[in-house]
């Protein structure tokens, strides 16, 4: 399954791999297709995770928010 979401807290492409390696880091989520312009991720996984996952995640990690899922493939 495919979920896209808005991101925010990146200004350049090295916090673009950041994000990137944050996520890949949860399980279930086999690949994250990041973008800076405009700031979102499509992320490819297992299962449904719950945003809350995904943002404790992320904020363990640096100054990041993910936020409104957008679409749902």
């Amino acid at each position: 399954m495919k979920k896209k979401y808005e991101l925010s807290g990146m200004s350049c492409g090295g916090c673009v791999n950041s994000v990137r390696q944050i996520l890949l880091q949860i399980p279930d989520v086999i690949a994250a297709e990041i973008q800076l312009n405009p700031p979102t991720a499509v992320l490819t996984m297992n299962k449904d995770i719950a945003l809350e996952k995904l943002q404790e995640q992320l904020a363990q990690s640096g100054n990041y928010t993910i936020r409104d899922l957008i679409s749902k493939t």
